[in-house]
């Protein structure tokens, strides 16, 4: 998801709670600042471009697999697919290579799987706006915890109207959160069907850390996440990687992956 500069529906940008260790923030503010000391946000903005392999599993069936690079900004990335297409969203248009290539919703996937992995680090990007959203669970049957509520300038990335509900842990980390997915879809549609990330397994590479598995479910602001979880990513051989401009052109015999 990254709802600002390359933003797609769960394209989710994200913002969270934080405050010192061990407790919960009551002012956004402070709760972006946190998440990012919290996950090395300094050493993250020294970076020139992020490369991580995925693979992600909906429904227990492999959804995508490959190798995500994006530059630091996440205003633009590549995946190359281990079915042997390469994915390219270079700022403004998504291309698919080679154009018989047989991918779904490639921009979708250009534009949400980099920003969920450096979402603790885009919280204060120009457009975004944080509020105390009161407390609720992350959990069904679990404690009501400080949340914050994310929400995004007119014309900001593909889908302004995206909405999140953003949870920390104890370390002030980025730990869950709720989202709704208007890429495609109305506000009202998307609204009736809120879904949630939950950040696991985080690991510290170069100063900074990352979640190296993610999980999704169904969410309700009653109950938080219920329910059998709906996928699931994995994320191994994360680094830094130079900036490299020809990754992020239109490879040959590729055709474009236009907004639904």
């Amino acid at each position: 998801m990254r709802p600002l500069q390359i933003s797609a529906a769960l394209a989710l940008a994200l913002a969270l709670a934080g405050a010192a260790p061990g407790s919960q923030p009551s002012q956004p503010a402070d709760l972006s600042k946190q998440v990012e000391a919290a996950q090395g946000g300094a050493r993250y903005d020294q970076q020139a471009a992020v490369r991580a392999d995925v693979e992600l599993f909906f429904g227990g069936k492999p959804r995508l697999s490959g190798r995500m690079i994006f530059d630091r900004g996440v205003g633009k990335s590549r995946i190359e697919m281990k079915s042997g297409a390469t994915l390219v969203f270079d700022g403004e248009k998504a291309w698919v290579s080679p154009q018989s290539a047989e991918v779904q919703r490639a921009r979708f996937s250009l534009l949400t799987w980099p920003y969920f992995m450096a979402a603790p680090f885009k919280l204060n990007d120009p457009g975004v706006h944080l509020k105390p959203a009161g407390q609720m669970p992350l959990v069904k049957g679990g404690p009501a915890r400080p949340v914050t509520r994310m929400t995004f300038d007119s014309g900001v990335g593909d889908t302004p109207d995206d909405w999140y509900v953003l949870y920390t842990d104890d370390q002030g980390r980025l730990e869950a959160m709720s989202y709704i997915v208007t890429f495609g879809k109305s506000k009202e549609k998307a609204e009736a069907e809120p879904h949630a990330i939950r950040y696991h397994d985080f690991k510290t590479v170069d100063g900074v850390t990352f979640a190296t598995r993610w999980t999704f479910h169904n969410w309700s602001e009653k109950d938080g996440i219920y329910g059998e979880a709906l996928g699931e990513a994995r994320l191994s051989n994360i680094g830094f990687v130079p900036f490299d401009a020809a990754q992020f052109t239109a490879p040959k015999d590729a055709r474009e992956d236009k907004m639904p």
